[in-house]
């Protein structure tokens, strides 16, 4: 049962995640071929990154995962570094610090906001959904970062995890999200109004024409979009066959079929939520009903591993 609910929740996580990039990447392909945005270009998005993770997943976690993610890096980095040397640099600087020290400053606040005397619906529409997504997503990135961290202690990997997976979607908010932010307030772009009228995939592509080498940037951030996609998803089929596979002994492998399998498997619920909603609410809200059994799992979970810890080393 604990393997179902885990699938479920890892199915439904992986398929938002698909659903939300999706969007973006046909945004983004749209602007260089100068075609209109359709369902029918998200699709061929999601094929794309189903045969690049599906290449990946027969290569293996050494050969397929390992290659595609260091190139990635190299790439994300390259476009973050460029952004902040062309764009407004002092500005991004002082906003991104100023930032952290709100953060810093008021995280219990935050925390615990519910937005009670409004009615923005911003804590139902993202905070909540958050949460669930992370819910959803834990019991996956644990277990595929416990597969690919054999050798390192449980304190490298959780200081690895919390520190360095946090800095990555830091730079990428203090940078790009601040570059918006600066459009915004200097009436070069009007991110708001692009974002209300039309989509936020829309607006997310005006931002990046904005910079020099427009194509070339444009170009880079969709194939680092198609890539981190395809490593997503391809250490989520690679989880979901462990899952799914009756005996699978420490260290071993499940079959390459089976994560073929599960790859193409994960591409079609976003394809029928776009279909059948092609917007963010079916996709949020499938995200929270999958998300709800897992809660009692992952506290089940967190116990057993106290207990486990305690086994190998009593105090």
């Amino acid at each position: 049962m604990i393997d179902f609910l885990f699938m479920i929740a890892l199915i439904g996580g992986a398929a938002t995640s698909l659903g939300f990039s999706a969007p973006m990447i046909a945004a983004c392909l749209a602007w260089l071929f100068d075609t209109p945005t359709s369902f029918e270009l998200q699709v061929v998005v999601m094929g794309i990154c189903v045969a690049l993770f599906v290449l990946s997943v027969w290569l293996g976690l050494k050969q397929g995962i390992k290659r595609l993610s260091d190139i990635n890096m190299f790439l994300a980095l390259g476009l973050l570094l460029f952004i902040f040397v062309v764009g407004p640099t002092v500005f991004l600087l002082k906003t991104s610090l100023n930032g952290l020290g709100m953060m810093t400053q008021n995280f219990l606040r935050m925390s615990f906001w519910t937005d009670p005397f409004t009615t923005s619906g911003f804590v139902e529409s993202w905070t909540i959904f958050y949460w669930a997504w992370w819910i959803a997503f834990a019991p996956y990135v644990g277990l595929f970062i416990t597969r690919i961290s054999r050798g390192r202690t449980i304190r490298q990997v959780i200081t690895g995890m919390l520190i360095f997976g946090s800095l990555g979607s830091w730079i990428f908010y203090m940078i790009i999200g601040n570059y918006a932010l600066f459009l915004q307030l200097t009436e070069g772009l009007d991110f708001v109004k692009i974002m209300n009228t039309v989509s936020g995939d829309a607006a997310i592509v005006a931002t990046l024409e904005t910079l020099p080498l427009a194509s070339l940037v444009i170009t880079v951030f969709a194939l680092v979009s198609i890539v981190f996609a395809a490593t997503t998803y391809d250490s989520a089929s690679y989880s979901l066959a462990s899952g799914a596979t009756l005996h699978l002994s420490a260290g071993d492998d499940p079959a390459r079929w089976h994560r073929v399998f599960w790859a193409f498997g994960l591409a079609a619920l976003p394809i029928s939520l776009l279909f059948i909603g092609g917007d963010l609410k079916a996709i949020q809200v499938v995200l929270l009903i999958v998300s709800l059994p897992i809660l009692a799992v992952g506290i089940l979970m967190s116990v057993s591993l106290v207990k486990s810890l305690q086994a190998d080393h009593p105090v």
